[in-house]
């Protein structure tokens, strides 16, 4: 399977802003939550290349589907 170069950096990106996100979770919040943030940057542009390689970026990503259970009666 042939990974496009774009996908393989952010996936680069994505595990390496983890891994240092993990390493300071519990010693260092600032840090942790900068390194959190880049990995969950990296990680959302992970998921829109390979939506974008698989063809299904034809309707708007919606993170919350609707469901019944915010619905009053």
């Amino acid at each position: 399977m042939h990974i496009d170069e774009n996908l393989k950096e952010h996936l680069t990106m994505a595990n390496l802003y983890f891994l240092l996100a993990k390493k300071y979770e519990y010693v260092d919040h600032q840090k942790h939550m900068y390194y959190y943030q880049k990995h969950f940057y990296y990680a959302d542009l992970v998921d829109k290349c390979y939506m974008q390689m698989e063809g299904q970026m034809t309707e708007p990503y919606n993170a919350l589907p609707y469901n019944n259970y915010n619905t009053m009666h």
